[in-house]
């Protein structure tokens, strides 16, 4: 049986960037993805913020295809709302990330290889795939929102949106980004426009309601026609009360580290594989594995971070969702007389 020091279980942005940052203080790390080919299927619509370049220094240059200066929002009466920030948001390779920080890690891989159980022992636990079985020091579960992990580990998903996206020729505002709000267009969230260039942007929507009656309709307003999505995901939100038990602990979309408004999971994800690698790296300098010192260690410290934006992102998701159509014209109305207030919101804090 392959001995290891920690185990990681998904090879997308917070599960490679884990592994890596691991890694880098000597210790033995498997990574365990169930597909073969990194970064499909493609489940994001790959818009960031600034921090991402801070947060992954060396990132190549061509990952970065667009820089986004504003985004327009429109309220349901169609009246358009532009607000413009002081840092630029970035149209990313989401396929072409996940293999550059998959490429990063230079420990052991097993791709085609899916994660079934675990079983926690007195000195280790016992993970078992469907080719075979390993025994590691820590388990992390970074395999996403519908994570088996976190479901073995009895913790209950607060809530999720599913999301299609397709990516469409027109004619758009390379510089902007676009969201569209509104009961006939998207219940309970909202409609985008990512622009890659003048020419191609990721045009998509998330919602519980007839998912592709809305889209389609969508489509056919803002470019004229009905493309199959090519995009197909779960978004979930929410904050978990605990993402970490006796040697496991949950990151990325699998801990729901998602913000709750637009359902961005990227620079959250990241914030949080950095603290989960320093919760590792003292763990197994302490020999200590345990649901006390786990807590403290990480889910104390990324809650630190993040339970703050993510509990104001939840509360801004729950008043679009109340609110009905007239209402939120209102808003718009209101924040288009307070621009300057509003245009410096961060937009990681939502």
């Amino acid at each position: 049986m392959e001995e290891y020091d920690v185990t990681v279980i998904g090879a997308s942005v917070t599960g490679s960037r884990l592994a890596e940052l691991i890694s880098e203080n000597g210790y033995k790390v498997l990574l365990i993805e169930e597909h073969q080919k990194i970064g499909m299927p493609l489940q994001c619509t790959g818009l960031v913020s600034f921090r991402l370049l801070k947060l992954i220094p060396n990132l190549p240059k061509e990952i970065v295809l667009n820089k986004i200066k504003s985004a327009k929002f429109f309220s349901p009466n169609g009246n358009c709302l532009e607000l413009k920030s002081k840092n630029p948001a970035y149209v990313i390779d989401r396929i072409g990330l996940d293999k550059f920080l998959f490429n990063q890690f230079k420990g052991d891989v097993k791709t085609s290889e899916k994660f079934e159980s675990f079983r926690c022992m007195d000195d280790c636990i016992k993970i078992k795939t469907d080719k075979n079985i390993y025994s590691s020091k820590i388990l992390i579960g970074a395999d996403g929102p519908n994570s088996t992990i976190r479901k073995q580990m009895k913790i209950k998903q607060k809530k999720s949106i599913i999301g299609v996206q397709s990516r469409v020729r027109g004619k758009f505002n390379s510089d902007s980004v676009e969201l569209w709000f509104g009961s006939k267009v998207c219940p309970n969230f909202f409609a985008w426009v990512v622009p890659e260039n003048e020419n191609v942007a990721r045009i998509g929507l998330a919602t519980n309601g007839n998912l592709m009656r809305f889209y389609n309709n969508f489509l056919k307003k803002r470019i004229g026609y009905v493309k199959k999505p090519d995009v197909v995901g779960r978004i979930p939100y929410g904050l978990l009360n605990i993402t970490s038990d006796n040697r496991i602990m949950l990151v990325g979309d699998a801990a729901s580290q998602v913000k709750p408004f637009s359902g961005g999971g990227i620079i959250y994800g990241l914030i949080a594989a950095e603290i989960c690698a320093e919760a590792c790296k003292k763990a197994l300098e302490n020999d200590k594995f345990d649901k006390k010192f786990l807590k403290e260690n990480y889910d104390d410290k990324w809650k630190k971070k993040l339970s703050l934006p993510i509990k104001g992102g939840l509360m801004l998701r729950k008043l679009f969702n109340i609110l009905p159509d007239f209402a939120i014209n209102i808003g718009f109305y209101t924040a288009g007389h307070s621009k300057k207030i509003v245009e410096k919101w961060d937009m990681d804090l939502l």
